[in-house]
């Protein structure tokens, strides 16, 4: 009984052995398949006609190993240029009237009212009527001087006149004609800040700007030279970069940076150097180097921090290119169009590593003697994707 049992269970497991050989292998479910891929550089290749290139105007340079000024990224700060920030005081002391006050970050201009404030002491009802009167009075008392003074100079030269009276009327003539330019300044500042009915002051825009804070409102009562709010121009902008003070002399001071928002991959902004007042942190060891900057949409705001790609008097060898031939698409990567012969043009990925003026140092993506568009490459970035189209 137990060798036909064991018997039947070698039979079955041969049975199992042979079956399992002789059946083929069952291929491995892929749960995607690309047919026909391809690589990003055959992607992108234009063919233009002779005409066409003609007509775009395309022009290319060789890249090439060349001496480029080494730089060193650091943070910067965003400023209001020095006397382009204004604190506007309160004229006489009294009270803010009216119902509404500038908003902080609201756009004024040069001469537009500000605040109205009612003096606590009582003034003249029109300073600018009293200030015109004055003025007419003045220039009667110097036309009468003056027509005086000629007929005197007249009469010495009959001989009916004494030379000491010439010189009494001369003098007289010049102190009216002080008192007419002294009434005439004292119009143009009334005019500065009109006068109403009841004697109220009109506090005025000193310049276009933007107000910054505001420290007084409507009912308040204020004193003299107390501060109601503080206008800065920020239409061209100052960026405070701070530098190690053993570096300060490797930094070429004379020459643009390259200025970029934080987390922005986009074309850096260029800022020009500036003549600054000259600053210094001695606990932190460092020197403050200031460059201009003429704002951009978005616009940038008094205290953001931004990174700022400093020249070095150093230089160094690096894959150069113009830049005028790389082109940034949506997402910040920068591209170039090489010249692959026979009119056609294909785009290459580049990476950046720097910018020395107006050259782009290479890391990656395009290698020494190819031939890239300068002239023309937005043009041939817009045949591509369909620009105008």
């Amino acid at each position: 009984m137990r060798l036909s049992l064991f018997g039947s269970l070698v039979a079955v497991v041969g049975v199992a052995c042979s079956s399992g050989s002789d059946a083929p292998a069952t291929a491995k479910d892929v749960p995607a398949k690309i047919a026909n891929p391809r690589t990003e550089a055959d992607l992108s290749t234009i063919t233009l006609t002779p005409e066409a290139v003609t007509r775009l105007g395309i022009e290319t340079v060789v890249v090439r190993q060349d001496v480029a000024a080494s730089t060193r990224t650091l943070g910067g700060e965003v400023v209001v240029p020095e006397g382009s920030s204004v604190i506007v005081t309160a004229p006489v002391a009294g009270t803010l009237i009216g119902t509404t006050a500038p908003m902080p970050g609201g756009r004024v201009r040069k001469g537009d009212a500000l605040m109205t404030i009612a003096p606590l002491v009582s003034a003249d009802r029109d300073q600018r009527i009293e200030a015109q009167r004055a003025l007419t009075a003045a220039e009667a008392e110097e036309t009468a001087a003056r027509q005086r003074l000629q007929r005197l100079e007249q009469l010495l030269k009959d001989g009916a006149a004494s030379v000491r009276g010439v010189e009494e009327a001369r003098a007289q003539h010049q102190v009216t004609s002080a008192a007419v330019t002294a009434a005439r300044d004292r119009l143009t500042g009334v005019s500065r800040n009109p006068v109403g009915a009841q004697g109220e002051l009109v506090v005025s825009a000193p310049f276009d700007g933007v107000v910054q804070r505001v420290s007084a409102v409507p009912g308040q009562t204020v004193a003299a030279s107390a501060a109601l709010l503080e206008i800065a121009q920020v239409d061209t902008l100052w960026v405070k970069v701070s530098v190690y003070a053993g570096d300060a002399t490797a930094i070429d001071h004379t020459q643009h940076v390259s200025v970029t928002r934080l987390g922005n991959t986009g074309t850096p902004a260029r800022g020009a150097p500036v003549v600054a007042p000259l600053r210094a942190d001695a606990s932190a060891a460092s020197v403050d180097l200031h460059y201009a900057l003429a704002q951009s949409q978005p616009a940038l705001r008094p205290g953001e921090r931004v990174l700022v790609e400093l020249p070095m008097r150093s230089n160094t060898r690096g894959l150069v290119v113009p830049d005028a031939a790389v082109l940034y698409d949506i997402h910040g990567a920068t591209w170039v169009y090489e010249d692959v012969g026979a009119n056609k043009y294909t785009r290459r990925r580049i990476e950046v590593a720097r910018h020395a003026g107006d050259r782009a140092v290479v890391s990656r993506g395009i290698g020494e003697g190819a031939k890239v568009v300068t002239t023309g490459a937005p043009e041939l970035f817009g045949t591509e994707f369909g620009a105008g189209h």
